[in-house]
């Protein structure tokens, strides 16, 4: 961009039931978990352990494709030549259009919600793919961020806080809140939801100087096509709707869409006190990258005084999460650090040695009490690291390089990585033509 609740849970006589589903409207959507929990430090674990309780099921995977597909409201296959031909490169390779969506999967579940329940057209959820292709991108000095892409005055403008250790832009929750604002404002400012995602890309003034005194609504498509917007303007409303196509009828162009999980649905967890990422890496038996890809937006796996304290976990691990977090002295959640152990041993003599009890240290390394350590072992210790007190690491995507995937331009790969299209071209000479998938883009120069 160049410019920004909760989840919902029968009976009656044989022959009530029979009348009733005769005349009943189409059913609802099933329930759905909620969407915010709350979660409490227990300062230590219970001297002795309740009769367990039979293991809660957890709820069936809810594909986000159907719930699309009712929400769909805008002229999509047909609207342009355009969209056709964006279709066509997006799907040119159904392998890596189908590892994009899958990445892509869970954050899309969520904001698929997020529009549900503000009746936005459903096409809105493909904007977070045409602009970073779902992934929470840090910024690059003082470019956009995130997966909506935002840039710094429409954070500020918003109440997205952006600071040395914490993006609110890279946030989840806070950057879609502010995204479907941005959004249902341009509708109401142009009456079109088309006007809403050419401005959502080239600003809000940009378009209604394009506008003039013309009443969008009487626009055909074609005239639509040709105000004076940049290319780049009209390419992203056309990616948009041939996503939309492609998601409505993956059988036209050869793709296959992938299957919800039960880690597809993500729920907010509210933290009584900050969390590092790597202790919750441990207690939710998540890998570190995909826990900081939802959770971007701290900078250095730590939580800030003043940002949000929360976590966005699968729902279908809350259980184990909380439990296993209830192990941990809440004092000890937000500072770790990961080293070698350096020399075999019990789990518990580096307890002894760091000040914990020795049932957090084992919850904080997914090991049993006493568990054996090596010495290659990679132990998640309490106590900040002395680097992160001083520099927070910020984390890059794809620092170096950019490998072109399906509905790439040098024009929307620039603005990803925060590059002027010169500066791009200059790194790249050989680029003049159509680019190819899978080939490899500079984004830096050699250090020399």
């Amino acid at each position: 961009m160049r410019h920004a609740w909760h989840r919902q849970g029968s009976f009656g006589l044989a022959a009530l039931a029979l009348l009733l589903a005769a005349c009943a409207p189409a059913p609802q959507r099933p329930p759905q978990p909620p969407q915010s929990q709350s979660l409490q430090a227990a300062p230590t674990p219970p001297p002795v352990a309740a009769p367990e309780a039979a293991p809660a099921r957890a709820p069936a995977p809810i594909s986000p494709w159907p719930r699309l597909r009712e929400y769909f409201a805008m002229q999509r296959c047909d609207y342009r030549p355009q969209v056709q031909h964006w279709a066509r490169a997006y799907t040119r390779s159904p392998r890596h259009f189908l590892a994009r969506w899958t990445d892509a999967l869970p954050l899309l579940d969520w904001v698929t919600e997020q529009i549900e329940q503000r009746g936005l057209p459903a096409e809105f959820a493909m904007l977070p793919f045409v602009e970073s292709d779902y992934r929470p991108l840090p910024a690059r000095g003082k470019g956009s961020a995130g997966m909506w892409q935002i840039i710094p005055a429409t954070a500020r403008a918003n109440g997205l806080h952006v600071e040395r250790d914490y993006d609110g832009r890279l946030d989840l929750v806070d950057s879609t809140r502010v995204a479907l604002d941005l959004i249902a404002h341009y509708y109401k400012e142009f009456a079109d939801w088309r006007l809403a995602d050419l401005a959502f890309n080239a600003g809000e003034f940009r378009v209604k100087r394009a506008l003039g005194e013309r009443d969008a609504r009487e626009l055909s498509a074609a005239q639509l096509g040709k105000l004076p917007l940049r290319r780049v303007s009209h390419d992203h409303l056309d990616r948009l709707l041939a996503l939309a196509c492609i998601i409505e009828d993956p059988s036209r162009y050869g793709v296959t869409l992938p299957e919800a999980t039960t880690d597809t649905r993500l729920t907010v967890v509210d933290l009584e006190n900050g969390m590092d990422l790597r202790l919750a890496s441990r207690l939710t038996g998540l890998p570190l990258d995909k826990l900081r890809s939802w959770n971007a937006a701290y900078l250095d796996d730590r939580m800030p005084e003043s940002a949000p304290r929360r976590l966005l976990i699968p729902h279908a691990r809350i259980d184990s999460f909380r439990h296993a977090a209830a192990s941990v002295p809440l004092a000890y959640w937000n500072d770790w650090h990961e080293q070698a152990a350096g020399r075999s041993g019990q789990l518990d003599t580096w307890a002894s040695a760091s000040g914990i009890p020795p049932e957090a240290l084992a919850a904080a390394n997914a090991m049993p009490v006493g568990g054996h350590v090596t010495h290659t072992t990679r132990l998640l210790l309490p106590g900040r690291e002395p680097r992160l007190a001083a520099t927070p690491r910020v984390r890059t995507a794809a620092a170096a390089v950019h490998v072109i995937a399906a509905g790439d331009t040098l024009g929307s790969i620039a603005r990803r990585h925060g590059l002027s299209l010169r500066a791009l071209r200059a790194l790249n000479p050989q680029a003049t033509g159509k680019l190819r998938i899978g080939s490899r883009l500079r984004l830096q120069p050699d250090e020399s």
